[in-house]
């Protein structure tokens, strides 16, 4: 696939625009087309961001149930379900347990909770990915993938002003222009308040205006995985087992 095959209102393009806060960018289409890996430098920390358009490829929420599996487990894990990308995904307990509700091609683990943390949901309905915050309908009826996670960082194009300032990790996130264009990403170290603020930058990654962001778990949780279209894997594993994953599958 090259960037000529992108849809007409998302090319992206290599070179960021003379504001963006992102530095040495590098762009690279995705195995099975319509999503791309993006690698930049901004706020003084490595970023991995998988965007993809979700006219051509969906959202799973992909369980790992097994306890000892290891952070390099993402390998294995996303390969055999199919995805040509994904990250870690929500929190879980001390018990390997799901914090909050999670459904997993349609398996219901764990259930409900509306705290301080666990403030916004992603929700998969007939292929369809939405970021829900808890506000809203929590419309898990139907649903094959649900995965509780937060806080919120960005909303209605806005970085939430509640963020901690104080406390540098690395982090994993997941943001919608509020239309068919969505992101997964790690950045290696970064407090939750610059996080937001850099994802409400209209320039951080061309031609993706966040509307919507929600962070994952992070720190040593934090990891990516990446097919790309030459056949090659970038793979950035966590430091520790992770429950679940956010991945991208291409629609059949």
């Amino acid at each position: 696939m090259t960037q000529a095959e992108a849809p007409p209102d998302f090319t992206p393009a290599p070179e960021a625009p003379v504001d963006s806060p992102a530095t040495h960018r590098h762009v690279r289409p995705l195995m099975g087309g319509q999503a791309w890996l993006h690698e930049f430098e901004a706020g003084g920390a490595a970023w991995q961001v998988v965007v993809l358009d979700a006219r051509h490829n969906t959202l799973r929420v992909v369980d790992q149930p097994d306890s000892w599996g290891g952070g390099g487990a993402i390998d294995d894990v996303l390969d055999a379900s199919g995805a040509i990308a994904g990250v870690n995904g929500g929190f879980f307990s001390t018990t390997f347990e799901p914090l909050g509700l999670m459904i997993a091609s349609g398996r219901r683990t764990g259930a409900w909770q509306a705290n301080k943390l666990l403030t916004g949901s992603l929700v998969v309905s007939q292929g369809v990915p939405r970021l829900v915050w808890n506000a809203e309908d929590r419309r898990e009826a139907g649903a094959s993938d649900f995965l509780q996670a937060g806080p919120r960082l960005v909303d209605a194009g806005r970085p939430m002003t509640s963020l901690d300032r104080t406390k540098n990790a690395a982090r994993s996130f997941i943001a919608t222009n509020g239309g068919h264009l969505w992101a997964i990403g790690v950045v290696r170290s970064t407090s939750l308040a610059e996080l937001g603020r850099l994802l409400a930058m209209r320039s951080l990654i061309p031609g993706f205006a966040v509307n919507r962001a929600l962070n994952l778990d992070g720190g040593r949780s934090s990891a990516i995985h990446a097919r790309l279209s030459d056949g090659s894997t970038i793979t950035e594993p966590g430091w520790s087992t992770v429950r679940n994953y956010v991945a991208v599958m291409p629609l059949r």
